[in-house]
């Protein structure tokens, strides 16, 4: 399988070409955008974002210093803006006062802590991993469950799949990325254009 992998990336990333995600110029923009992406589309989370960058410049002290209510107005149009107003202080006050302390932690104990802070579920602790950690993570979130159906014929929760499909031996932090992102990428194309479900086949 992990071959299959490789080869799999590789027949994506020469159809697709480089994407060089994740789509931010800063990282306080890539956390914001991390947060109100959830539950939503990218479309209604850019538009709080520009509502953000207006405001703040991305500052992620001045984030974190926004009244709530203000705050909350500024995210409405990607949807749940009282919990991602929350959220998002939660994940900028992670970055700014405890990216040091849990950069020095193996991967798996990282996601565990990651868990832990409201607003951050699974798909979004890998995320972190692969994006502001750059640790190997493969993010399986429904576009990845989508492809790997129709690659095994089975059907797989977040947390199966995650624990069928391990990148870190065979994929670098960028190629992790690349991965993600195309495999995304390649899920909001009609059909299947590279006939993928004929082309490799695993048992995971």
């Amino acid at each position: 399988m992990k071959k299959n992998l490789h080869q799999l990336y590789l027949t994506l990333a020469d159809y697709l070409g480089p994407q060089n995600w994740w789509p931010a110029d800063s990282v306080t923009e890539m956390l914001c955008g991390m947060i109100l992406v959830q539950n939503t589309n990218w479309d209604s989370a850019a538009q709080s974002l520009e509502n953000l960058r207006q405001v703040t410049a991305f500052d992620a002290s001045a984030i974190r210093r926004l009244p709530s209510e203000q705050l909350e107005h500024l995210i409405r149009p990607s949807g749940f803006y009282h919990a991602k107003a929350k959220y998002l202080k939660n994940i900028l006050t992670m970055y700014q006062d405890h990216f040091q302390e849990l950069s020095r932690l193996q991967t798996p104990d990282l996601r565990h802590e990651l868990l832990k802070i409201p607003g951050i579920g699974a798909e979004t602790a890998d995320v972190l991993l692969l994006y502001l950690f750059d640790r190997s993570a493969f993010v399986a979130d429904a576009y990845a469950r989508k492809l790997f159906s129709k690659l095994t014929g089975q059907n797989f929760t977040y947390e199966q799949l995650k624990l069928k499909v391990e990148l870190q031996s065979d994929f670098s932090p960028i190629e992790a990325q690349e991965f993600h992102a195309l495999i995304d990428e390649y899920g909001k194309l009609k059909d299947d254009p590279l006939n993928l479900a004929e082309r490799f086949r695993f048992e995971l």
